[in-house]
């Protein structure tokens, strides 16, 4: 009987799905973008590649005035999801942006948040903001601040959904993102 109870303890200890975590909600401070640059979307993108996320979302702005218009969207600045089912995502490196008196695309490299949730589709859309207050996602924006994160997105992915939807980073990631080459 001792065995048997100890077999279904390692079972649902093993098991992360058995007991889903806590959705990660985002939450820090407000981003608004340069009052110069007027927000028309940001929705999901298949289409493209970042080397700064191992997912991409599309914004779209123009400038607001007669001329270009610039702006830093800041490492740890969420996306939130306006639906449920798709995860909310995370921009762990700094990405300047130019926009022009006419719609421009830009296109976003991030993360996923919410393991659970569904990968945003085209179809998705997006708030801006906010900056994350959630000290384990402004640790993981300083580890890959000036670190070269492109062949290991997947790894930093998974970094991600360990502070969104497990127990946070453990030393063996802190140590692998350390080890990565500078850019």
């Amino acid at each position: 009987m001792k065995r048997l109870v100890l077999a279904l303890i390692l079972i649902f200890a093993a098991c992360d799905n058995l007991f889903p975590p806590q959705d990660f909600e985002p939450t820090g401070s407000p981003f608004s973008l340069n009052t110069g640059i007027s927000l028309i979307g940001i929705a999901g993108d298949r289409r493209h590649f970042s080397p700064n996320g191992l997912y991409t979302l599309e914004m779209v702005a123009k400038s607001a005035g007669s001329a270009f218009a610039y702006d830093t969207l800041p490492a740890g600045l969420l996306f939130t999801s306006r639906k449920n089912s798709t995860q909310h995502m995370l921009m762990l490196k700094a990405h300047q942006i130019t926009v022009g008196t006419s719609n421009t695309s830009l296109v976003l490299g991030v993360f996923c948040c919410n393991r659970h949730r569904l990968i945003p589709a085209e179809e998705d859309s997006f708030s801006l903001g906010p900056i994350t207050d959630n000290p384990d996602l402004r640790q993981l924006a300083d580890l890959v601040r000036n670190k070269r994160i492109a062949d290991d997105l997947g790894m930093i992915q998974r970094a991600v959904y360990l502070i969104t939807d497990s127990t946070g980073l453990t030393q063996g990631y802190i140590d692998s993102i350390n080890a990565l080459p500078s850019e």
